[in-house]
């Protein structure tokens, strides 16, 4: 959809020092790759955007509400142009601002079509 943000399924090696090894390898799959860059994004408060500091930026991938009030996180089956198969997240942006209005990227979960193949 347009302004839809997607984040392909993927599993890639990174540094593992925040483990107390500096010369070891983990690998992150791309909702820890997404829930480490959350936390990363902490360091862009006070950053000034549109004439506006930036006080927050949430970074998630999106899912519906279950019982307990928390939110799952929906995989999708998607296919290119070129026919072929790929498993994707939808992702939000939000970045919260001093005195302006957020800036709000990405598509609800909610909003999504209901007829995606979810897996």
């Amino acid at each position: 959809m347009p302004g839809q943000i997607l984040v392909g399924e993927f599993v890639a090696e990174a540094p593992g020092e925040e483990f107390g090894d500096e010369e070891s390898q983990i690998n992150l799959d791309a909702v820890t790759f997404l829930e480490r860059a959350q936390g990363n994004l902490s360091k862009l408060s006070g950053l000034e955007l549109s004439g506006e500091k930036v006080t927050a930026i949430k970074c998630y991938l999106t899912g519906e509400r279950q019982e307990n009030g928390e939110f799952s996180i929906r995989r999708i089956r998607i296919k290119d142009k070129h026919g072929l198969s790929r498993t994707v997240y939808n992702a939000k942006v939000n970045i919260y601002r001093e005195l302006a209005q957020p800036i709000l990227l990405g598509i609800e979960d909610k909003k999504l079509d209901p007829g995606l193949e979810q897996i």
